[in-house]
């Protein structure tokens, strides 16, 4: 079975008003096909699903260790949407560069273009509750997971909403620990000049780039 099919499998079951949409928004976008970075952890194709499913693995065990009495519905929704802000923002180019002989050479990467500059969890909690209504304690998991280094107006809010929702430290750390030690960061694929000026005429990557 697929990360994609264990995925929606798992979203299947949550019978939440909204739900069906919101299947329907995360097929009908990039999310199971776009990176999770452009250069650091799952820069590459699907590379978002494979990070937020090592989340929501990662915080199922950390649920059970640390008795921190999240339920699934609530694990799978905080995991599976925690970097929804990131659907929709990179777009595969090809671009040309010099490498160490000092020949020109296509590289296969990603701009980040991004028309909702709302910041991280933020921009995935007005997300998700576009479609579905998340609870104070799945907000503040999404809204949380980057950890103490969020940028936010005042520093001691990230102190505060620890005291609501343990749990966010729990996330903050399965986030970490997936991108630090379960993920890879590729080298780009490389190709002749001549697959980059093709691209610039025709505007349509090969195929096999996005596989």
């Amino acid at each position: 079975m697929s990360v994609k099919q264990v995925i929606l499998g798992r979203l299947n079951s949550i019978e939440r008003e909204g739900m069906e949409d919101l299947i329907k928004f995360l097929n009908k976008s990039d999310y199971f096909l776009a990176p999770a970075s452009v250069r650091g952890h799952c820069n590459y194709p699907y590379g978002l699903a494979i990070h937020s499913h090592n989340v929501v693995e990662l915080l199922i065990e950390k649920n059970k260790r640390f008795h921190l009495g999240l339920t699934l519905e609530s694990i799978y929704l905080a995991g599976y949407l925690h970097d929804l802000c990131k659907v929709n923002i990179f777009k595969p180019v090809l671009k040309l560069r010099y490498n160490q002989k000092n020949e020109k050479e296509c590289y296969f990467t990603y701009d980040c273009i991004d028309d909702f500059p709302l910041g991280h969890g933020e921009k995935s909690v007005i997300i998700a509750q576009q479609y579905i209504r998340l609870t104070l304690e799945e907000i503040l998991l999404i809204r949380w997971h980057t950890g103490p280094a969020t940028p936010c107006e005042n520093t001691y809010r990230y102190d505060q909403a620890l005291k609501i929702c343990p749990a966010i430290k729990a996330i903050f750390t399965a986030d970490e620990e997936a991108a630090t030690f379960l993920e890879k960061i590729k080298e780009p694929q490389v190709y002749q000049p001549s697959v980059y000026y093709a691209w610039k005429k025709t505007a349509i990557l090969p195929k096999n780039l996005l596989h």
